[in-house]
């Protein structure tokens, strides 16, 4: 599997607990990252290069689709699903990204942290983000429930009210955000300014198993 804009992991840790081996690609380092890793630009990799892999998981910048583009520093921020596709559809192939991106993504599905039972300290992780492939991938429904909501973002971990959005203006852990952010998404090797841009391992985990099968059934038809 090669992981395009890979940041510090998330998604990788979810396809090597598949059954895949990773290697990430970035333009910045990413000292966490905790499998192999090569430091360039994705936008510069030789078609052959990638032809070399199984599958590739893309998650291109989010900025450019976020609620938040219009805002300073967001403001010019690269929309690349267009193009990261053309580079990689002739490849079983994931593109991540957030609920903003839905009008340039193809028939995506989406990923809840409510589908795998995700959450800590008595909250719930949510964390919704769509998934677009080239094969046929399936998707459990959403499973909100009356609990409180944990937003992990711009390095906080924050208590939201389940019910109306709110958000909580002081750090609400005994142990600080980082313990319950790591617990939420299950990334305890990263930080949280990584875990606030990231997607949970158990989402990729999902999806990397039903990539698995399509290879398998590809080999058997061989």
């Amino acid at each position: 599997m090669l992981d395009l804009f890979c940041c510090a992991g998330g998604a990788a840790m979810g396809y090597h607990q598949a059954g895949f081996d990773v290697i990430g690609v970035d333009i910045n380092p990413q000292p966490r990252y905790p499998f192999g890793f090569l430091q360039t630009d994705v936008l510069a990799l030789d078609a052959r290069f990638l032809r070399s892999f199984d599958a590739i998981h893309a998650s291109p910048p989010c900025q450019g689709y976020t609620d938040m583009r219009h805002a300073p520093g967001a403001i010019g921020a690269p929309r690349l699903i267009g193009r990261v596709r053309e580079m990689i559809q002739t490849l079983p192939y994931v593109i991540e990204n957030v609920e903003g991106a839905e009008g340039e993504m193809r028939e995506p599905v989406t990923l809840c942290g409510s589908m795998f039972g995700l959450g800590a300290a008595g909250a719930d992780l949510r964390r919704h983000r769509l998934f677009e492939s080239n094969i046929l991938l399936s998707a459990p429904l959403c499973s909100h429930s009356e609990r409180a909501v944990v937003g992990i973002y711009g390095g906080h971990a924050r208590i939201r009210s389940a019910k109306h959005g709110g958000r909580g203006t002081r750090d609400a852990w005994t142990n600080g955000h980082k313990p319950v952010a790591a617990e939420a998404m299950g990334m305890d090797w990263a930080t949280l300014a990584e875990m606030s841009e990231a997607i949970p391992p158990a989402y990729t985990r999902f999806i990397g198993a039903q990539l698995i099968a399509h290879l398998d059934r590809q080999r058997l038809a061989a």
